[in-house]
């Protein structure tokens, strides 16, 4: 009766010991990916076939939703060229929430981004772009940046 009263105390322990590893296994790889300008952020990008893109803290359970959104934003300047612009969710004037669920039937596809993009650093502070003066229409737009922008002439 005490042995295996013992047999479980002691494979308890050695499962509590083997989660409490692949934790900090989890933790470390977590930590040195952000460290790693090439290594995954925790952004993604998820394209429609709306032709919406969508960028923000993807989840796929239980169903596929995002947190911290931002969207690609197209308009018109006065010389009528096409301008694109990244926008805040929580910005725009009816003021949602800043979550989006996904209907799994639209998503083309989704890919993470890498802690270098441009888009994670207008995300991760986008005063950024308010200190350079490159902000234009809704909070959170840029519109200068070559990577995260373009601009095209109508004929």
């Amino acid at each position: 009766m005490k042995t295996v009263t013992t047999i479980k105390i002691v494979l308890l322990g050695i499962i509590i010991i083997a989660l409490a590893v692949w934790a900090g296994i989890l933790i470390a790889g977590t930590q040195s990916s952000r460290s790693n300008s090439d290594g995954p952020s925790p952004y993604s990008a998820v394209y429609l076939s709306t032709g919406d893109i969508y960028f923000g803290k993807l989840s796929w359970f239980p169903a596929p939703h995002m947190t911290d959104v931002w969207f690609i934003e197209r308009s018109q300047d006065q010389n009528g060229q096409a301008q694109t612009n990244i926008a805040s969710l929580k910005s725009v004037f009816w003021g949602p929430v800043d979550e989006i669920n996904l209907n799994a039937q639209d998503i083309l596809f989704s890919t993470r981004l890498k802690n270098s993009s441009q888009i994670v650093t207008v995300i991760e502070n986008p005063a950024s772009l308010e200190q350079q003066g490159e902000v234009q229409g809704a909070p959170g737009a840029m519109s200068s940046s070559p990577a995260v922008s373009s601009t095209t002439g109508t004929q």
